[in-house]
């Protein structure tokens, strides 16, 4: 029989659109510590007795995400790592995150398979240190600009710094010794830097592009205002000489120049006129050629002299080797030959019969052959005749090197005489020129003196007029960059406008939270200086009790996150709220409005449009029955003491049911 035909089930015609900037937590594993949460879709609740662990769960949370603090309680040091499972923004990631606070630690991120017939993506990213970290992982998987910013307003081409996950986090995680106290960590100075680059950034105060035009405008101005100064310098140092133009400078240079070139004729004339004195070019000739001859000699006897040493080196060593043969000759052999009685090595007797008598009996050996003095009294008679032979050449060279000595005293004396000679015939031209000579030499260092200064003012009104040019040019781009900057100014209105839906989002929540009364009318505005809220015209720091600020805090972190998923900003659909009954019964926060809390984030995670995109973590301490029964399905860790977070080895294991974290 055919089994009848199943209909497939028709597909979902409007899905629910992904938000770019989703983060959800499915799941997170305390490696080592014994604790293993599942997480839901929404609204999660934590709840637990003081010191069971709830405020550093939510820190090792931090630590998944963003910077691992130092400041953990001892229990986590049996913790190795933190295994997460998180959606981030259309996928989902596992993470391996080490419990190490080192900046090169290495994260490892591996992506679901959710994808039929793609692999799945597996990095390892370092915490920073390097261009691409794990945080800019994190940044550009939620669609988050990973940008940095100046790190003193006050200068904004100075030092830069990022601005990281862990600073877009102030916004998601807010623990409870914050929640009735600051804003996001306003109170302390460096977090409070980035809270306020975060919220530009956000609503659109800040864009790197506007931010770089206006670096780029301050930068221009800079360098107009130091023209500026330059140029009134220039005008003071220039207006009480005669070189204030350009063209009457380069006229007086170009003269200058003229007569210090007609200066320098006259005194090469004056110099060729020594030549026209009779005797004078004879003399010189002269003294010339004989200058030349002492040189020649100089480096003949220079090179006789090293010769001379070699021959003496080479007598000295023919009579050493002559010497050598005649003791060969008188003791009957070239070398002494030795008989060995013993060994020279062990010290035993030796037998000459032990071998052969034509081999040696100590290396068992043929010995070399002997020369016999006939031979030696031939070498010897060779070696006397080289002797003499080198002993006449030496000689010769000894007396050619004392004539040419002698010839060298003759040429000097020779020199001495001409150069006497000339300077006696020249003496009188130059003493009859010497006024003549001494004016031309004062008037060439004057001229030389008067272009050299002639120059420097040209190059100084050059440059002035150079710089005027780029003063032009400086203007011109200055015009420009202001244009541009006002062009992208006008989209400050949508900031305007973000703000504003902010200021009405967190006063509906207000209204609903039931908030005491504070003696006027209830209103909300943003600081636009220190983007922090205003209640009624109080501040944060002026609201009369902590179970206010409470609720203000609630109010003004839930009320960003839904208008930033309203109007598409960029912040992590993630809030996590510590201690938000801390302190019921005391100063003023009552049960009603604790319930007004919680039934205002049950409302937000329940409506359509933030159910899939903003995912919500109560943590508080026991709450009242009421409370529980309203909130029992999405309670995803109940701790105690018997139970704490982190399961120390040793101790008494929990029941089952604590294991998967609820």
């Amino acid at each position: 029989m055919t089994p009848p035909a199943t209909t497939p089930p028709e597909p979902d015609t409007n899905p629910q659109p992904v938000h770019p900037h989703r983060l959800e937590l499915l799941q997170v594993d305390l490696v080592g510590g014994g604790r293993e949460v599942t997480f839901n879709p929404g609204l999660n609740h934590i709840v637990g007795d003081i010191t069971t662990g709830k405020t550093t769960f939510i820190r090792l949370i931090r630590a998944l995400l963003g910077t691992m603090p130092k400041d953990l309680p001892p229990e986590v040091d049996y913790v190795d790592a933190i295994r997460g499972h998180v959606i981030l923004g259309d996928r989902g990631w596992k993470i391996y995150r080490p419990r190490t606070t080192t900046s090169d630690a290495l994260v490892e991120i591996g992506e679901d398979e959710n994808e039929p017939g793609r692999e799945a993506l597996s990095l390892r990213l370092p915490v920073a240190g390097s261009a691409r970290t794990y945080s800019t992982f994190l940044l550009d998987r939620l669609d988050i600009p990973a940008i940095s910013v100046p790190q003193a307003r006050s200068d904004p081409t100075g030092v830069q710094t990022p601005v990281t996950m862990t600073d877009w986090l102030g916004y998601c995680i807010i623990t409870g010794d914050e929640l009735d106290t600051e804003v996001f960590g306003h109170k302390r100075h460096f977090r409070d830097l980035k809270r306020r680059w975060v919220f530009e950034i956000a609503y659109g105060y800040y864009e790197p592009e506007l931010a770089r035009l206006n670096a780029q405008l301050r930068h221009v101005q800079r360098q107009l205002d130091s023209l500026e100064h330059d140029t009134e310098i220039r005008v003071q140092f220039l207006k009480d000489t005669p070189f204030a133009d350009l063209a009457t400078l380069e006229l007086q240079l170009s003269a200058s120049t003229t007569e210090l070139d007609h200066v320098l004729e006259q005194r090469r004339t004056l110099a060729s006129a020594t030549t026209d004195i009779p005797g004078v070019q004879q003399a010189r000739e002269n003294l010339l050629a004989a200058r030349s001859r002492r040189a020649d000699i100089a480096e003949r006897m220079s090179r006789l002299q090293a010769q001379t040493k070699d021959l003496g080196d080479l007598v000295r060593q023919l009579e050493s080797q002559s010497a050598r043969l005649s003791r060969a000759i008188v003791a009957g052999e070239w070398l002494v030959d030795f008989d060995f009685i013993v060994c020279p090595r062990c010290g035993n007797d030796i037998e000459p019969a032990r071998t052969d008598p034509d081999l040696c009996y100590l290396c068992l050996q043929h010995p070399r052959p002997a020369s016999s003095e006939a031979e030696l009294l031939s070498e010897q008679n060779r070696i006397g005749s080289q002797i003499t032979e080198t002993k006449d050449v030496l000689r010769g060279r000894e007396l050619t090197l004392v004539n040419l000595t002698h010839q060298a005293s003759k040429l000097d004396e020779l020199i001495i005489e001409l150069a006497d000679d000339l300077d006696q015939r020249t003496q009188a031209f130059v003493s009859d020129r010497a006024a003549q000579i001494d004016h031309q030499a004062t008037q060439q260092a004057q001229l030389e003196a008067d272009i050299k200064r002639l120059r420097e003012y040209a190059e100084l009104l050059q440059r002035h007029e150079q710089q005027l040019v780029s003063r032009e040019t400086l203007e011109r781009q200055l015009e420009q960059l202001t244009l541009r900057i006002n062009e992208r100014e006008l989209s400050r209105s949508d900031a305007e406008e973000n703000v504003q839906a902010l200021e009405q989002r967190m006063l509906e929540y207000l209204q609903q939270l039931h908030i005491p009364d504070l003696g006027q009318e209830l209103t909300v505005k943003i600081n636009r200086k220190n983007y922090l809220p205003e209640v009624s015209g109080r501040s944060f720091d002026e609201l009369s009790s902590q179970g206010l600020k409470t609720l203000v805090n609630i109010a003004h972190a839930l009320a960003h996150h839904t208008v930033a998923i309203d109007r598409n900003l960029p912040l992590p659909g993630l809030l996590i709220l510590d201690g938000i009954s801390a302190n019921s019964g005391q100063e003023g926060l009552s049960f009603d409005r604790i319930r007004d809390a919680y039934r205002l984030l049950s409302r937000t995670a329940a409506d359509e449009a933030y159910r899939s995109a903003l995912q919500i973590i109560a943590v508080d301490n026991e709450l009242s029955r009421e409370i529980i029964l309203e909130l029992v399905e999405s309670i995803t860790l109940n701790l105690t003491q018997e139970h704490r977070l982190i399961r120390i080895p040793g101790h008494t294991s929990p029941h089952p049911e604590q294991n998967s974290g609820r």
